[in-house]
C-alpha cells in the first residue's frame, strides 16, 4: 500500500513538471487575457489595458462599466472602445445624451466615418472634439491607445488624456455593447497568469489528496434519497392557511408590495404602475403577459384557482428580478 502511494507521489510530480516545462497552461488558459473581448481588459497588442491602467496609477478615478450609459445622468466621461470587431453601438443613438450635457469619447477603427459641424480641435487627421448641444464629444482612432502604439508612439494617448481632463468627471470605459454580443466578463479569465498556474496546482494536489485519502473510508455508501417536494409548496401551504382565517387579501398584498420594492430596486427609484409596463417592454423583461396581468388586471381573491395564480406569478417576477439584478451587479464587480 505505501509503496503505490510512493509511486503516485512521483508521478503527481512528474506531471506538475511537465506542465510547468512546456507552458501546456499557457498554450489553453493562459491566453484568456489576450483574447478578451473587453479591449481595457485586453493585454494583447490591440487591447487598451495599458492605457486602462495608466490613468488607474495616475490617480483617475476609472473603471470598467457595465450599464448602458444612455439611461443614465449625463454625468462623468463614457469611453467606448472599438477595435476591428463592431459593436452593436450607434453613435446616433447618443446624439441626445450628449446634447443634454453628457461627455463621450468614441476610439474606433471607424472614426473616419463620424462627423459633426462644430469643431473644437483635432490631432491631425486621428482624433476630433466637437460641441454638441450642451456636451461634448470626442471621436478618434482607437490605435491612439492601443497597446502596440504604446509602445512606439505616446502622443495621440496624450491628446486622449488632455480631452478627459477638459471633459472633467470619472471615467467609465462602458462595455454594455460588448457584452450584448460577445464575451461575458469573467474573473477567472482576468486572473494573472502566474495566479492561474497556482491554482492549477492546487487543483491537482487537492484530486491527489481526494483520491488516496478517500481509499481510507472504504466503499462508499449510499443515502437515503431526499424526498422532492412540489413545485411552490411553501405558496399554497400560506395560501391555505389565510384562506381559512379569511385574509386572502393580506396574502395578496404582501407579495405585490415585495413585488413592487423589488421592481424600485431594479430600477434605481419609485416606479409608478402606469410606468411599469412601459420600462418593461424598454428593457425586454421577460414575463410581460404575468406583469401586465399582476399589474393591470382584475384583483382576484374570491376564486382560489386564480387567487393562487396571482400569488405564484408575483413570486416568480420577484424571483425574476433579484436575480437579474444580481447577475448585473456581479458583472460589475467582476470588472472592477
Amino acid at each position: 500500500m505505501k509503496k503505490h502511494k510512493v509511486i503516485g507521489i512521483i508521478f503527481l510530480l512528474i506531471g506538475i513538471y511537465l506542465v510547468n516545462r512546456f507552458n501546456i497552461v499557457d498554450q489553453t488558459i493562459g491566453k484568456a487575457n489576450k483574447d478578451n473581448e473587453s479591449l481595457p481588459l485586453n493585454t494583447s497588442k490591440r487591447g487598451v489595458s495599458i492605457y486602462y491602467d495608466t490613468l488607474k496609477a495616475l490617480g483617475y478615478s476609472v473603471t470598467v462599466d457595465a450599464a448602458s450609459f444612455l439611461d443614465q445622468e449625463s454625468k462623468g466621461i463614457f469611453v467606448i472602445t472599438e477595435n476591428k470587431q463592431p459593436l452593436s453601438f450607434k453613435l446616433e443613438e447618443a446624439e441626445n445624451f450628449i446634447k443634454k450635457g453628457g461627455k463621450l469619447i468614441y476610439l474606433t477603427d471607424q472614426y473616419k466615418k463620424y462627423k459633426y459641424p462644430n469643431l473644437l480641435k483635432k490631432y491631425k487627421e486621428k482624433a476630433f472634439v466637437y460641441a454638441l448641444g450642451k456636451g461634448r464629444i470626442m471621436i478618434g482612432d482607437i490605435n491612439l491607445i492601443t497597446n502596440k502604439t504604446l509602445l512606439k508612439n505616446k502622443e495621440g494617448a496624450y491628446f486622449v488624456l488632455k480631452c478627459i481632463e477638459d471633459f472633467k468627471g470619472d471615467i467609465y470605459f462602458n462595455e454594455y455593447y460588448r457584452f450584448k454580443q460577445g464575451q461575458t466578463p469573467s474573473l477567472y479569465r482576468n486572473l494573472p497568469f502566474y495566479v492561474k498556474v497556482i491554482l492549477f496546482q492546487l487543483i491537482f494536489f487537492i484530486a491527489g489528496g481526494i483520491v488516496y485519502l478517500g481509499k481510507r473510508f472504504g466503499k462508499a455508501k449510499r443515502i437515503i434519497n431526499e424526498i422532492e417536494r412540489d413545485e411552490n409548496e411553501y405558496l399554497y401551504a400560506a395560501a391555505n392557511l389565510y384562506e381559512k382565517g379569511g385574509s386572502m387579501n393580506t396574502v395578496y398584498n404582501e407579495f405585490f408590495m415585495e413585488l413592487q420594492k423589488e421592481v424600485n430596486k431594479t430600477f434605481k427609484r419609485r416606479v409608478k404602475k402606469e410606468e411599469i409596463m412601459d420600462l418593461w417592454e424598454k428593457h425586454s423583461m421577460p414575463h410581460k403577459e404575468k406583469a401586465l396581468r399582476i399589474f393591470h388586471g382584475p384583483l382576484v381573491t374570491n376564486h382560489q384557482k386564480d387567487f393562487m395564480r396571482s400569488i405564484k406569478d408575483m413570486d416568480e417576477l420577484t424571483q425574476m428580478l433579484a436575480k437579474r439584478r444580481e447577475v448585473a451587479w456581479k458583472r460589475l464587480k467582476q470588472r472592477t
